[in-house]
């Protein structure tokens, strides 16, 4: 182990991101503990705190291998649980920009369980660590600094009601969207961060099914897109573990899908014919639970010229994304790998690692950033973006998305970029970038040509 004898580490929030952070604090401090304002459940439970759990998450090809890393061996029990490891090109059937996408086989593959039972098998794995311990019913109220270093945080339990001081030699908020940083920071004499705000006023709304029985379906989920300016609503079929399906409708710019049964069948009739009838052939077995908190919301902590030393914030907590396209597991598992390398080229000196990480971790958020901003900039047009790489990818990525439809290899590139395991920047090499001018051009000049056709035609009484 690299850590300095006798330190001890506190991570806030007990959830994805949360756990993500303690495993890999574990090889460089004596003691990890995980405070969690919730009570942990035994096994796969939903838990209070993390409402969006009855919804479909999908855990990105580079979250998979980063796991895989950090826990040998839990993708073969997630299997074993019922999850399923599929290829999204070959396993999905999906509708995009209006068309059905080809299916190929493109060997980059996600695990599909749900959020319960993927968060309930890594945070067994992280209780099993003999260095690590998982509190639950602790309020964070504040943290505590000795001149510019913290040296510990201010808990309300919920057992006595009392607060007490834990000490720690370097503390991590991975509490969520809802962090209390910015109050604590301020309280401390530091500067509040500006934050950025992309909101396209997305809701969803999910519902479990027993799926049929006796049909079989050539697809492992089933979904169709979003698209600007008029198809704002969208669904997901998801296939999760016991034979259930975790159904998904989602609504844009304001068009929120309902959460009473009649009306959810009305919005989900009008998403597409074919997801309508696999929808119709399922038995519900829940109620309708609906999220609107859905706006990418960054509080730019790397703009700060003070930061308190031993401190960092990580995944929602500082950074989060419109969660429809799936990338915040995926990013907390990448800032976790990253605070690893952090450490390890500190060699156990663990002054000054968390502002240089906090600094640095523009880079982790920075590429799904991108992805999920210019998405939603389609739709809220580019005087929303708030810096020139938003505005070129809000005029670009609708192009590139239009030709993935019809192009295998800007489709083979996209996959890579929208798991996380390619950077964005290869969207933009000379070779994708022609493809997408080329089938931009060809499609203005064929409307432009039905337009002219369309004009020429007279009209008779």
């Amino acid at each position: 182990m690299t850590q300095q004898h006798n330190t001890h580490a506190i991570v806030i929030g007990g959830s994805l991101a949360g756990l993500w952070t303690a495993r890999v604090l574990s090889d460089h401090f004596d003691r990890v503990t995980i405070l969690e304002r919730d009570q942990f459940p035994e096994g796969a439970a939903h838990r209070p705190g993390t409402p969006q759990d009855k919804h479909i998450h999908i855990l990105l090809e580079r979250g998979a291998t980063i796991m895989n890393k950090l826990f040998p061996g839990i993708g073969e029990e997630l299997l074993a649980a019922g999850a399923s490891h599929i290829d999204l090109t070959l396993e999905a059937r999906t509708k995009m920009r209006g068309h059905w996408m080809p299916r190929f086989a493109s060997g980059r593959k996600s695990y599909a369980c749900s959020r319960i039972l993927l968060e309930s098998m890594i945070r067994s794995r992280v209780a099993g660590l003999p260095n690590v311990m998982l509190r639950g019913g602790a309020r964070v109220q504040g943290l505590v600094t000795q001149g510019e270093r913290i040296i510990g945080v201010r808990v309300r339990w919920r057992e006595d009601g009392e607060e007490h001081f834990e000490s720690a030699d370097f503390v991590v908020d991975a509490s969520g969207r809802g962090s209390k940083t910015p109050h604590w920071l301020a309280a401390l004499g530091y500067a509040q961060p500006e934050e950025t705000v992309i909101d396209a006023r997305l809701g969803y709304a999910s519902r479990h099914y027993r799926a049929p029985q006796g049909t079989s379906f050539d697809w492992h989920t089933l979904g169709v897109g979003q698209y600007a300016p008029d198809q704002t609503r969208a669904g997901l079929i998801f296939t999760a573990e016991d034979g259930h399906w975790m159904v998904l409708l989602a609504g844009i710019m304001g068009d929120y899908p309902p959460t009473e049964p009649d009306a959810f069948n009305a919005f989900a009739k009008e998403i597409d014919p074919k997801f309508y009838a696999a929808l119709q052939s399922a038995e519900p077995i829940s109620n309708i639970v609906g999220y609107r908190r859905t706006e990418n919301r960054w509080r730019h902590y790397e703009r700060l010229e003070r930061w308190p030393d031993r401190f960092v914030v990580i995944g929602d907590a500082t950074c989060g994304f419109n969660p429809i396209y799936g990338q915040g597991m995926t990013v907390a598992a990448i800032a976790a790998e990253a605070l690893d390398k952090a450490f390890r080229r500190a060699r156990g000196r663990i002054d000054g690692v968390g502002q240089r990480y906090q600094n640095d971790y523009a880079k982790v958020a920075d590429p799904a950033w991108l992805l999920s901003a210019s998405t939603d900039l389609e739709w809220l047009g580019q005087s929303s973006a708030t810096k020139p790489a938003e505005r070129f990818a809000g005029w670009y990525m609708p192009k590139l998305l239009d030709t993935v439809v019809f192009d295998r290899t800007v489709h083979l590139a996209f996959i890579g970029v929208i798991n996380l395991s390619e950077p964005v920047t290869s969207l933009f090499r000379p070779t994708i970038v022609a493809r997408v001018l080329r089938h931009w051009w060809q499609t203005r000049k064929q409307q432009d040509s039905a337009e002219m056709t369309s004009a020429s035609v007279p009209l008779h009484a």
